[in-house]
């Protein structure tokens, strides 16, 4: 698999994973939907100011590694690392997915919500805690959180 197409899959992956519509990231990120949509499939001939500022607005970092290798050095704990982050990922968005059908609210709106309330940090934090709860258990802890930030 080819540099860019690692990239694009992972830019559509966070940009699905936080419910945004391609309009919306392009128009955030300043650039056209076609330079996106080639972007997330791989073939964009964009410079790195686009690529940088699309992934800025996602909340992704570029690194660079030695040209020598072809992938970063991974030990054992950052391979458990990467399982437990999709997994949490996976988990906040169950979560919010959840609450915002159990109240009519929008998913995106609720997303800007739980973001701008620090919401998302605090269940990622508690996610050992949270993960084994029930549904209601985990929408009762979204409203008063959200509540109390009022």
């Amino acid at each position: 698999m080819s540099n860019m197409l690692e990239i694009g899959n992972v830019i559509k992956e966070k940009r699905l994973s936080q419910n945004l519509r391609m309009e919306d990231l392009a128009r955030n990120a300043n650039t056209t939907r076609a330079t996106l949509w080639a972007i997330e499939k791989g073939t964009a001939n964009c410079s790195i100011e686009t690529l940088l500022r699309v992934m800025d607005v996602l909340g992704l970092e570029l690194a660079v590694y030695n040209s020598s290798s072809s992938k970063p050095p991974r030990n054992r704990a950052s391979k458990i690392n990467t399982v437990l982050s999709k997994r949490i990922n996976r988990f906040l968005i169950m979560c919010l997915m959840q609450y915002a059908a159990s109240t009519g609210s929008s998913s995106k709106d609720l997303y800007k919500r739980m973001q701008e309330t620090g919401l998302l940090d605090e269940i990622e934090e508690d996610y050992e805690d949270l993960h084994g709860m029930s549904t209601m258990y985990l929408n009762d802890y979204i409203k008063a959180r959200l509540e109390s930030a009022e």
